[in-house]
């Protein structure tokens, strides 16, 4: 099937998959009445409900989850490995410790509007990305058993400064923490949504527009510089574009982890290795993905609500064993 074509059918499927996760999703929750019934009728509970919590939510997880599956994508494109991931490669961990920095320390407030927990979730992702790429690289080439190492030491390393600040928190700190750290889509309104969407949309654009780049390095970095690709550009435009979609999604949402490693996985197996194809499907198979889990998290046991953090992990954590299991002796060398 000619690229274009697959391309387009496997777009077209991917956005009904949406809509209609996304529908299913607005219309479930604890609401005791049916909530386009009550909305007609002119109930204002409903219309609270409809407007100001469960449409939001949906677009915060659309936004998440795309933002995180097409992050996964671009990183297994640059370092040539299906375990990439911002989780497996401690960006997660980055980002989720300079956001509660910036969360203990006040600076929810920041410039023009925007949030300094942002800013330091951008930074502390982009100094991750940075150091498990420069203590990975031997002999110029990125040694794959050296990456995933570096990535898991970094999650603990930050992991273990998240627990240094949380015991110094009193109860309602921690319980915020812990709360935070599970990965929530707990939004109220549209600003959040709004504010993530100016970070996030500039490093999806960046991502899509160097998607023929991507296929080229894939052959090697000699093959793509004979081809006409800056590959030093190309790596410094994935490192920003990841380093900032993925930190301004992780400050508002917490570490979402296994978004990034399985959708990419599941598309390449399906559509095979364009970028230019799989991409801006992971965008939107993510977005389903994540929609459907919190759906999931907020009806499951309801009235209570499981973080959505442990759905995906739940899910994503099988998936990884299974393709680790599958990919083990690549790991080893």
């Amino acid at each position: 099937m000619a690229a274009k074509k697959k391309f387009i059918i496997a777009l077209s499927l991917l956005l009904l998959l949406w809509v209609v996760t996304a529908a299913v999703s607005v219309l479930s929750g604890t609401y005791e009445k049916s909530i386009i019934g009550a909305l007609f009728s002119g109930d204002e509970l409903a219309g609270t409900i409809f407007y100001k919590i469960r449409i939001p939510r949906v677009l915060m997880a659309t936004v998440a989850g795309g933002t995180l599956a097409i992050c996964g994508a671009a990183l297994q494109a640059l370092f040539r490995n299906p375990l990439a991931s911002p989780f497996t490669l401690g960006i997660s961990g980055g980002a989720s410790l300079g956001a509660l920095i910036g969360i203990r320390l006040g600076l929810a407030a920041g410039i023009l509007g925007f949030s300094m927990v942002t800013v330091l979730a951008f930074l502390f992702s982009l100094l991750t990305m940075l150091f498990v790429y420069s203590v990975s690289k031997v002999g110029g080439v990125v040694a794959t058993g050296r990456l995933l190492l570096a990535g898991v030491v970094m999650n603990f390393l930050y992991s273990a400064f998240v627990l240094f600040i949380q015991f110094f928190s009193n109860f309602t700190e921690s319980l915020q923490t812990m709360r935070w750290i599970m990965g929530s889509l707990d939004v109220v309104g549209f600003d959040e949504v709004w504010k993530t969407l100016v970070f996030v949309m500039p490093g999806c654009a960046i991502l899509l527009s160097i998607t023929k780049d991507m296929n080229l390095f894939g052959l090697g970095d000699d093959v793509a510089s004979s081809l006409g690709v800056n590959v030093k550009k190309l790596q410094n435009l994935i490192y920003f574009a990841t380093s900032l979609s993925a930190g301004a999604v992780i400050s508002v949402t917490g570490p979402i982890g296994f978004v990034g490693l399985v959708i990419p996985h599941i598309l390449r197996m399906i559509l095979g290795v364009d970028n230019r194809i799989i991409l801006p499907c992971s965008f939107l198979l993510g977005a389903s993905f994540l929609t459907a889990a919190d759906t999931v998290s907020r009806t499951l046991i309801s009235p209570v609500e499981i973080p959505v953090g442990i759905i995906t992990a739940s899910l994503g954590g099988v998936f990884f064993l299974w393709l680790l299991i599958k990919s083990k002796k690549e790991v080893i060398v």
